[in-house]
């Protein structure tokens, strides 16, 4: 669709100026027109925020649409600031569900104020059986099997299978603005860590600002664990936690919070220590390697760090790695100097853990 291209008029102000419907109307019209110029040529249309297409808990015909902002292709700002429950019925075929800017006169309500001088910008969310028309916007689509009527998520979001929620043709927005992300630094004996080990943390917390993340680290001692977002916990490989501070970490992560562990060096006391704690079965360790993988750059396995052989504990909302990534992102441990592919991709894995976390923030 062609950009809204035309000459901008402003109101030019002067003694004696009669401010009617006309003048009003051109003085801000002129502002929305500027602002829309700006979201399309430096922004584009898409979804900026949110908006994602859950299934309910549990699985139903009704869908969730989460909160969120879009910016069509004419370049209205949407606003969905609830969730909301699309009801989907027994269908056949592919249904679409569409997401318009509308615009209408709100309602007075109790206090009868006149509001003929008010446009509430609002959202309209449709069940579709065809693609919508621009600039309507795609939230999602669902292959209905016609033999079931619960709609869940991708088992693969590569290759949605029916009754599963598609996203692959979600039109989101190239530039968007830096996500705040909280990381609580957890140290067990830091006096133990390599320093190249602490060094790669620095490196990780500026590769999440190149990929849109504003991280805000804090650090606790071994007594203390900080309310954050993501908790990434690391000390000797070869020291098992304290049962105060695993129950500490337990506390938070059943709060919301995701618990990366990454110890450093080539003991597994630490890992054993967290095994107990993490909340994991099958489907939810296939759920979070799902998530991670594919949460911001594309993995068919975990990366190697600094010690690829050893398996990852994946749990509910937790990565327990004895892998030392931490002197990965460093790019050396002791005299052992790592290739740059690696470093890159332990430094990619860091980063997607982050946007797990952050997605299920988001979901929540």
């Amino acid at each position: 669709m062609p950009l809204p291209l035309r000459s901008p008029v402003r109101v030019h102000p002067f003694t004696g100026l009669v401010v009617d419907v006309d003048t009003w109307a051109t003085a801000h019209d002129y502002h929305r027109h500027h602002q829309e110029l700006h979201l399309l040529t430096m922004h584009g249309s898409g979804i900026a925020y949110g908006l994602d297409v859950l299934p309910t808990d549990p699985p139903s015909e009704t869908i969730v649409i989460e909160p969120g902002v879009a910016i069509d292709q004419m370049g209205n700002i949407i606003v969905v600031p609830d969730r909301q429950h699309l009801a989907l019925g027994t269908r056949n075929g592919t249904t679409f569900i569409s997401l318009d800017y509308v615009e209408s006169i709100p309602s007075s309500g109790g206090d009868q104020k006149d509001t003929r001088a008010r446009v509430l910008e609002d959202f309209r969310l449709r069940i579709l059986t065809g693609q919508p028309e621009t600039p309507a916007l795609e939230l999602g689509r669902i292959r209905h099997s016609g033999s079931s009527t619960a709609v869940v998520n991708a088992a693969n979001p590569w290759a949605p299978a029916p009754d599963q929620i598609d996203g692959r043709y979600r039109l989101r927005l190239p530039v968007r603005a830096p996500r705040d992300m909280t990381i609580g630094v957890v140290l067990h004996r830091p006096e133990s860590l390599s320093p190249s080990h602490m060094l790669g943390l620095q490196f990780f917390a500026r590769e999440l600002e190149n990929d849109g993340v504003r991280p805000r680290l804090i650090t606790a001692s071994d007594s203390a664990v900080p309310p954050a977002d993501l908790l990434y916990v690391s000390g000797s490989a070869e020291a098992a936690l304290p049962q105060e501070l695993i129950n500490r970490l337990s506390e938070r992560v059943a709060n919301g919070a995701w618990l990366f562990a990454d110890p450093c060096g080539t003991g597994t006391d630490m890992v054993q220590s967290l095994v107990g704690a993490v909340k994991t079965t099958a489907e939810c360790a296939a759920e979070t390697e799902q998530l991670i993988l594919g949460a911001r750059n594309v993995f068919g396995t975990a990366p190697a760090g600094a010690y690829l052989t050893r398996e990852i504990l994946w749990g509910d909302k937790a990565v327990v790695s004895p892998r030392d990534y931490g002197c990965a992102w460093s790019g050396r441990r002791g005299d052992q100097i790592f290739q740059r592919d690696l470093i890159r991709s332990a430094l990619e894995f860091g980063v997607n853990v982050a946007y797990g976390a952050m997605h299920d923030v988001v979901a929540r």
